[in-house]
């Protein structure tokens, strides 16, 4: 009886390491007679398209500017930051005058038209955004919390994403076996009033405390900025960096060794990871329409479309009261475009399958995919497994959602995931270590919906 055991464990293995294309296994017979029934079935998933009226977005990189899609509508983004504070920060000592201040955009990437004429405009904030406030970090966040919009706003720019408007430098990357990349960096400069950096000079004359460390300055000095696009359509900014650059003159020591040297000079105060960044999209009604086309379902991002998945599980557990479920697969497979858009969206590399339940608070906690309710699935571009995202083994969650409804713990999304667009983080062997929301511009759509049921293969042994 126990060489038994011993054959059905190592069955179970060999089955536990098939992929989706196994077709099936039938009967195993062993030697002496023993026979251990395996399997496989098919099964039906339903999917439908789900609106994402807002995402957890807390990043480093701010989005703005507007584009209308012919497929998806329009897309707007803009974004409120707060700027850090170097502890106990001070100005020289000789300061004489404040002669400027500039609010300076850094990005390498953006989205639509290069030289497309778009206008923006910079708001001063009025209210402190709290640390803790969860909502602050959704994509929902609304900016007029914070700020005055009857106020007169500080500036405005045209600009474009590579126009004269710009500017730009080239750095070249070069390791120790010989690769060598270049990348252009480019930057928009937005004048603000001298009269802001009076003011924040004035502060520190006042009470040098109010530059202790970034939350006395927030809190005293400077409580941040609302960015938005106000004119044009057509191009989206990825903002991977921001500076306020307050320029002054001072005394130095001459050759004489006396101080009265005339000199330029200027310090930086950076939005950093340490202080609060949040971006506000905003879809127009065009992604309602197609949350209703019963001909597929979609994935847009950033906040826009997921597609939700209504499991069989209770089929499955009454088909299988006696079996042991070694491997289910499923595979969603992506429709080539036909969008008549002078600029391509990119599809999204990387789906995370998690509980509905879930969807929010698995990013609010920076979770890592667990391989028991959350699952990743890369994009297959080609091959004969092609235009597809396949999740090879969700055995683990099909047994967890049927003993969490044996429990009577469940709510009514058990059997449903939803399937969110991420990007990821590596490090240097290529190992993922972090998930987080895609925010870049990006969509598919799957075959699914009322047109078509989604195949799910269940491989198992009977003991």
């Amino acid at each position: 009886m126990k060489m038994r055991y011993l054959y059905a464990l190592l069955l179970s293995t060999l089955l536990f390491s098939c992929d989706d294309s196994t077709t099936g296994i039938g009967d195993s017979t062993i030697a002496g007679g023993d026979s251990i029934p395996a399997g496989s079935a098919i099964y039906t998933a339903t999917t439908r398209s789900i609106l994402a009226d807002s995402v957890y977005a807390r990043t480093s990189t701010a989005y703005l500017g507007k584009y209308t899609d012919p497929q998806f509508g329009e897309f707007t983004a803009d974004f409120i930051a707060q700027f850090n504070c170097g502890d106990d920060f001070e100005f020289p000592e000789t300061l004489q005058e404040v002669t400027g201040i500039t609010l300076r955009l850094y990005y390498s990437t953006h989205f639509g038209d290069s030289l497309n004429a778009m206008r923006l405009q910079v708001d001063s904030l009025d209210t402190i955004i709290p640390e803790g406030e969860m909502s602050t970090f959704y994509t929902s966040v609304d900016p007029k919390q914070y700020y005055n919009p009857s106020a007169q706003p500080l500036a405005r720019k045209a600009f474009s994403a590579k126009g004269i408007s710009a500017e730009d430098s080239t750095y070249t990357y070069s390791d120790n076996y010989g690769y060598t990349q270049s990348y252009t960096s480019y930057w928009q400069n937005i004048k603000l009033p001298i009269s802001l950096g009076q003011m924040m000079y004035d502060k520190y004359v006042e009470n040098r405390n109010n530059y202790k460390n970034s939350e006395q300055f927030i809190k005293n000095v400077l409580k941040g900025f609302y960015v938005s696009c106000t004119h044009g359509d057509g191009t989206i900014l990825y903002i991977d960096d921001m500076q306020l650059i307050l320029n002054f003159n001072y005394l130095t020591e001459s050759s004489s060794g006396k101080v009265d040297s005339l000199a330029y000079g200027g310090t930086v105060f950076a939005a950093t990871k340490e202080v609060i960044q949040a971006n506000r999209f905003q879809n127009s009604d065009r992604l309602k329409e197609l949350a209703e086309d019963p001909t597929c379902t979609y994935l847009k991002t950033p906040a826009g479309i997921f597609t939700e998945v209504t499991l069989p599980i209770e089929e499955i557990a009454e088909s299988h009261l006696r079996d042991t479920l070694n491997a289910v697969s499923i595979t969603f497979t992506r429709y080539n475009e036909k969008s008549d858009s002078k600029y391509q969206m990119g599809v999204p590399d990387y789906l995370l399958m998690v509980r509905k339940s879930d969807m929010y608070t698995f990013f609010e906690k920076n979770k890592l995919y667990d391989n028991q309710t959350s699952f990743l699935a890369q994009y297959i571009a080609s091959g004969t497994s092609g235009n597809t995202y396949s999740f090879n083994n969700i055995a683990a969650l099909v047994t967890y959602c049927i003993n969490e409804k044996k429990s009577g713990k469940s709510d009514e999304d058990w059997n449903k995931v939803v399937l969110i667009p991420v990007k990821v983080d590596m490090d240097a062997s290529s190992n993922i270590t972090g998930v987080k929301s895609n925010l870049d511009m990006e969509s598919a759509s799957l075959k699914g919906g009322e047109k078509d049921l989604i195949k799910m293969q269940v491989l198992y042994t009977t003991f």
